[in-house]
């Protein structure tokens, strides 16, 4: 330390901090200088637990530091407790804070401000406190722990503006920023919103403009059926008024039929006895009538007899007439027959005297036997060659399926390898375009340039993918690969340099393990299991060999070894003491249920291993399934054999087939062949056939021409006897007509005696039925009205009975309708006065009019009535939605126009002292603000050029070796002294990794801004520095050891602080004698 006395701290500056148990220290005390304090010491001797004690002190979460995941772990083993005590420079004119903190064993922690009594509202007190000296210990700008060192440099731009202004910005910048972040996502998600309102309002209103003439049509529809609805329930009133009239007039017709009754009784009385009298002339009349008409028929009977003897004789001579032409007939059919038979006689008299030749008979029967083997033969021979045919058939059907089947899984592969590609999309689209474009120029590369992990890795077992996820990091989960350094550098311009696509990608080519298969497993199966493990995680994944090289490169997971279960202590301890010749841990890293352990040696006093802890924390980067690149090799190289293998049956299947076919052809020439010898067989055995049929009728012939010839000729004979008998028929038909010419005149005689008779009683019986029908009538005439009167009298007491019925129900029906129906009635009552037959018309009309309307259902309606209600209330929200887009965009411009200013003089002073810290050390830049529609995308741009030759870059992990980003980082977070608020900043390591040119620049330039005048506080923690490094009369260097001979602060509480350079160059001093002894 400087012997000088200590300047006067800023406000909220550490003073002054005390541990007690806490990690490795028993009781330490560290006096803190204003400016910039150095921390050095080997590795395992504290360094960093000082660092440790002022994040907790303060109110940090353990989360912060990366070390541990429970607070209790930062207590002392053996110990049950530690205590934390830190003393804080108060504002001018106030005394200074002491904040004390109790951690206990079992993560209690108790709070103690300036000494008060431990409250419940302690805690509370103490935040307030380091917020009012603006203390941001969750800020790495202000707080970079060695642990985050890492998590600050893999900031991204956009977290890296936001810890920026809370670090260096006013009260109100952050709030402004985050009050436009929230405000444009606001803005953003009510405009997708409306967006998507007035798209769905202007479908809506196209479909309701569509469903118009159809809704119109089913209102006209609904209007005729309410109209047909209106008629019917009218009826029942027309039929009434129908009724009533109908009794009306019932009543006139019964008064009328009753007056005609009683006239008509009046005059029938004198006209019965007229009609009596008549009718006894007519009896009388009647008799003689009577015996003039049996002497008629008596007189016709005879004549009539001898008629029908007349007849028999012209019968008899007919039936003679019949028999000579019957003779005739027959003699002609005899010579025609005779005839015929000699004809017949001569032609197969002709036939028989040439029989045809039958010689050939058996040649035809041998060729045919012939033909009928070689058929059987080709037969078996096609048959043969049809089922080799068809087995390769089946062969190849089998093939075509497998390839189809195969084609089939290649595809689901592709589809999972899409879902992927979206996935990727979502997460990093620059990823995505990168690889879109790789996709697309593939054949620029000399190797294959592998695709990110987030897309080729293959989770083997699903339920280890958190542990993949907390091991494989973001920006290791999206790089690329390559295997050249030609194909590196193509990557990169192209990408990169051209697309300024902003992508992680390496190549190991030159490294110690440039292919996969040069690591090594660190032990066997079985020792892996005796430390209760269950495998390594690499063997966990699936990927290509140059993505797995990477990963094992970038992200150690070949070190890995996992168990799904928690490990207990004991097992944890057998872990920890399984160990190298050397002494180093063979299991270096480890996850054991969710949590994730790093073991590490230290590198000085007895070089113990100790044990950090970290949360399994997934980032849900890899999508579910991935696609099996082996499996998709694999069905490809099955689909290649299964076409070669196609290939050779298609041949042999032409072979078969075309034996098949000769075979075939062969078949139709012996079918051919057996027609013709069958046709010849059959014609020959057909001639035959008919000769011997010639020879059997030439007898019969001959027997039939024999009996015809020798029949006896007696037409002649016959035909005179018949003749001689019609003679004398004719004669005796001659004389029976003499006798009934007077027979009739006898009839004759007879039968006007009867007409003159009849035309007498005609006319007798004419007056006399005269005179009856009228008294008849007269009577009918009578009992008609009569009756009538009665059915007049009934129908008119029936139907008043009916319409006093029908009143009564038509008061029933008024009280049942609605008040609307009674008016509906009562208006159409009122406009007319129409008819049941005008009533039916008018209702038949109208449901003609409703049959020509085709018209939907229902349903059609109640859509349109509930798009007509959806189209008002999106009308109403796209309204409200494009009211507050105005209101907000007003706010944003508002806030925007007093944030950005400010923003951009914020970042230009940065910017200044960036600049200018780089070239103090001759090479250049500077950091602008990266401005974006959407406020969430607003981002610090850090650009640097180490070389004389390049261009002013982005800070990123592809472009700067892991130095050049360490003085980057510490050049930024110095570059904030000019417009800090902090009291103080903590960088614990930060100049690991550098060359020694860069770190003595970077401590140089360090010592300048920390040192100057109304500086923040600073903490630089380091295990090592260079020799001649500048130095500052403000700097106070506190070397930390750690060893057998250092005092025990229990027993010399006077030395704890030793306090002085010179103490400690004695320590070292009695530490070499010792060691030397």
């Amino acid at each position: 330390m400087s012997d000088r006395p200590l300047e006067r701290h800023a406000p909220g500056a550490i003073v002054r901090v005390a541990m007690r148990d806490f990690v490795t220290y028993s009781n330490a005390e560290f006096r803190l200088g204003p400016s910039l304090n150095m921390i050095i010491g080997p590795n395992g001797t504290g360094k960093s637990t000082l660092v440790c004690a002022v994040c907790l002190g303060l109110g940090g979460r353990p989360e912060l530091l990366a070390r541990a995941k429970d607070i209790g772990e930062f207590v002392k083993n053996g110990q049950n407790k530690a205590t934390i005590e830190i003393e804080l420079q108060g504002f001018r004119g106030e005394p200074n804070s002491v904040i004390e903190r109790t951690i206990y064993k079992d993560n209690r922690s108790e709070w103690s401000l300036d000494g008060m009594p431990s409250k419940r509202e302690t805690a509370k007190n103490v935040k307030e406190l380091i917020d009012r000296y603006n203390v941001q210990i969750d800020n790495l700008c202000q707080f970079l722990p060695q642990d985050k060192v890492a998590s600050f440099a893999g900031m991204t731009p956009q977290n890296l503006l936001i810890e920026t202004e809370r670090a260096t910005g006013s009260s109100q910048m952050l709030s402004r920023h985050e009050k436009l972040k929230a405000l444009h996502a606001e803005y953003k998600s009510i405009a997708i919103a409306a967006e998507s309102n007035e798209h769905e309002l202007a479908k809506l209103k196209e479909r309701q403009e569509s469903a118009r003439v159809e809704v119109e049509r089913f209102k006209e529809r609904e209007r005729l059926q309410a109209e047909i609805e209106l008629l019917e329930r009218y009826r029942p009133f027309v039929e009434y008024s129908a009724l009533a009239n109908q009794v009306r007039e019932a009543k006139g017709v019964a008064r009328q039929k009753r007056l005609e009754h009683e006239t008509a009784k009046a005059r029938a009385g004198p006209s019965l006895q007229l009609a009596e009298t008549a009718m006894d002339l007519f009896r009388q009349a009647n008799q003689a009538l009577e015996a003039s008409n049996a002497a008629s028929d008596k007189a016709l009977r005879k004549y009539t007899s001898k008629c029908k003897d007349q007849d028999s004789f012209t019968t008899l001579i007919d039936e003679q007439k019949a028999a000579i032409k019957e003779y005739k007939e027959n003699r002609d059919k005899l010579r025609r027959e005779l005839a015929k038979a000699k004809q017949d006689l001569e032609k197969n008299e002709e036939k028989a005297a040439n029989r045809p030749d039958d010689s050939r008979k058996g040649e035809l029967l041998k060729k045919m036997a012939e033909n009928s083997q070689l058929n059987r033969d080709a037969t078996r021979r096609r048959d043969e060659a049809k089922s080799a045919t068809d087995a390769v058939d089946s062969q190849l059907a089998k093939l075509n399926a497998r390839i189809t089947a195969c084609q089939e899984e290649i595809k689901t592969l592709e589809m999972v390898s899409n879902q992927k590609l979206r996935h990727v999309q979502k997460v990093d689209r620059e990823t995505f375009d990168a690889v879109v474009w790789l996709r697309q120029n593939k054949h620029i590369f000399k190797d294959e340039v592998f695709e990110p992990p987030i897309l080729t890795l293959t989770m083997i077992d699903q339920n280890l993918t958190d542990a993949i996820e907390s091991v494989v990091h973001r920006t290791q989960m999206l790089t690329f690969t390559c295997l050249s350094r030609e194909d590196y550098v193509t990557f990169t311009e192209n990408v990169i340099d051209k697309k300024r696509l902003n992508v992680p990608v390496v190549e190991y080519s030159g490294t110690d393990h440039p292919t996969f298969d040069k690591w090594k497993k660190r032990c066997s199966p079985t020792q892996l299991q005796k430390l209760h493990f269950d495998g390594f995680l690499l063997d966990a994944v699936a990927a290509p060999d140059p993505v797995l090289n990477m990963l094992c490169h970038a992200a150690n997971l070949d070190e890995f070894a996992y168990s799904r279960r928690a490990l207990s202590p004991a097992q944890r301890d057998q872990i920890e003491h399984f160990v190298t010749a050397d002494g180093n841990p063979v299991i270096r890293r480890y996850i054991s249920g969710k949590d994730s352990y790093f073991l590490n040696r230290s590198f000085y006093g007895n070089r113990a291993i100790y044990t950090q802890t970290r949360d399994v924390r997934a980032t849900k980067l890899l999508s579910d399934g991935g696609v099996d690149q082996e499996r998709k090799a694999q069905l490809t190289q099955e689909i290649d054999e299964a076409n070669e293998l196609m290939a050779v049956l298609q041949q042999e299947r032409q072979k078969h087939f075309s034996v098949f076919q000769e075979r075939l052809a062969e078949i139709r020439q012996l079918k051919n062949e057996k027609d013709s010898l069958a046709k010849s067989r059959e014609r020959m055995h057909k001639e035959l056939q008919d000769w011997n049929r010639a020879c059997e009728s030439v007898e019969n012939l001959k027997e039939t021409i024999q009996d015809l010839e020798s029949r006896p000729d007696d037409t002649e004979e016959n035909v005179a006897e018949a003749q001689e008998k019609i003679r004398e028929y004719l004669n005796h038909r001659e004389s029976y007509a003499t006798k009934l010419v007077e027979l009739l005149e006898r009839v004759w005689e007879a039968r006007k005696d009867f007409v003159v008779k009849s035309i007498a009683a005609l006319k007798k019986r004419s007056d006399a039925m005269e005179l009856k029908h009228r008294a008849a009538t007269a009577n009918e005439d009578l009992q008609r009205l009569g009756q009538e009167a009665k059915d007049a009298k009934r129908r008119f007491q029936d139907l008043k009975a009916v319409a006093a019925t029908r009143h009564e129900q038509l008061e029933s029906l008024m009280l049942a309708m609605t008040e609307e129906q009674q008016e509906q009635i009562r208006e159409l009552s009122d406009k007319t006065d129409m008819t049941l037959d005008e009533l039916d018309g008018r209702i038949a009309g109208t449901k003609r009019e409703l049959d020509s309307i085709f018209g939907g259902n229902q349903h059609v309606i109640e859509q349109y009535e509930k798009r007509q209600s959806e189209i008002g209330r999106l009308q109403e929200k796209v309204e409200t939605s494009n009211e507050q887009i105005r209101d907000l965009h007003a706010q944003i411009t508002q806030i925007r126009s007093e944030w950005e200013p400010e923003l951009d003089s914020l970042i230009s002073r940065i910017s200044a002292e960036f600049s200018e810290a780089f070239k103090s050390i001759g090479c250049a830049g500077a950091v602008n603000v990266g401005k974006d529609e959407d406020y969430e995308n607003w981002s610090i741009q850090i650009k640097v050029k180490f070389r004389e030759h390049e261009q002013l870059q982005l800070l990123t992990h592809q472009r700067q070796s892991g130095g050049e980003r360490s003085v980057s980082t510490i050049f930024y977070l110095m570059s904030l002294q000019c417009v800090t608020k902090a009291p103080f900043r903590v960088v614990d390591e930060i100049n690991q990794g550098m060359d020694p040119r860069n770190e003595r620049m970077v401590h140089s330039r360090m010592v300048d801004v920390a040192c100057q005048e109304n500086a923040s506080q600073y903490f630089l923690v380091t295990p090592k520095l260079l020799p001649d490094l500048k130095y500052h009369q403000k700097m106070v260097v506190h070397c930390i050891y750690s060893g057998t001979f250092l005092p025990n602060p229990s027993k010399e509480p006077a030395k704890m602080g030793l306090g002085r350079l010179r103490k400690y160059a004695e320590v070292g001093r009695r530490l070499r004698q010792a060691i030397t002894a």
